[in-house]
């Protein structure tokens, strides 16, 4: 009757955890992220907080990586030799036709983008297109209507090199449902394509009388 109770208390919990990752949102908050080859290193501490949010008030998990354990991370992979050419296999650009579906929004965005490149010409164009796209992006992204939490500058460099310095704060919402269903369409894609490859590598065998 123990065992019984203990079975049905883990029961419960699990669906419980399962039904509030369900019904949250990811919040991506990327936090002072400074990259540039114009200067020395930024000793700046950059984060990137994920956070489960109930409702959009209620944090009840989050996640912090800085700098070093993002060196810390990249380091361990490194050690374990991920094998990078079974996830270029697995992974196709078709695949990428599926982010739309993730519905991301963007509550805060604060970039500061200083570029240029060789050419004075390219780098206009350059500029000009980036800034483009964010202002057509943006309206679709946008969850708020305050323009005041908008705010970006691309800004070019004419030094004739190849120069970058960029300053990013923002914050992106991503519900759960939506990157559990996505997980599940590749997963789906990917056994279908284990399917196909092992019945196209089955030899035929052609009857044979004696």
């Amino acid at each position: 009757m123990i065992l019984v109770l203990i079975f049905l208390g883990i029961l419960v919990l699990l669906v419980t955890i399962i039904t509030l990752i369900i019904a949250s949102t990811l919040h991506i908050q990327i936090k002072n992220l400074s990259v540039s080859n114009m200067e020395p290193k930024n000793t700046n501490e950059y984060a990137i907080i994920f956070s489960l949010y109930l409702g959009n008030k209620i944090k009840w998990i989050w996640f912090r990586l800085n700098d070093k354990k993002v060196r810390k991370m990249y380091s361990k992979m490194q050690l374990e030799k991920l094998d990078f050419k079974k996830f270029r296999k697995d992974f196709k650009v078709k695949d990428l036709k599926e982010l739309p579906k993730l519905q991301p929004k963007i509550s805060y965005l604060n970039l500061d983008a200083n570029l240029g490149v060789i050419s004075p010409v390219t780098t206009s164009f350059l500029v000009a297109t980036i800034a483009s796209i964010i202002s057509i992006a943006l309206p679709y992204l946008a969850k708020s209507l305050k323009k005041e939490r908008y705010i970006y500058n691309i800004k070019p460099l004419y030094y004739n090199k190849n120069l970058y310095k960029i300053n990013l704060n923002c914050i992106i919402e991503i519900k759960m449902v939506h990157i559990i269903n996505i997980i599940f369409v590749l997963i789906k894609k990917g056994r279908k394509k284990n399917e196909q490859s092992t019945t196209s590598n089955r030899k035929p065998y052609a009857y044979s009388y004696e």
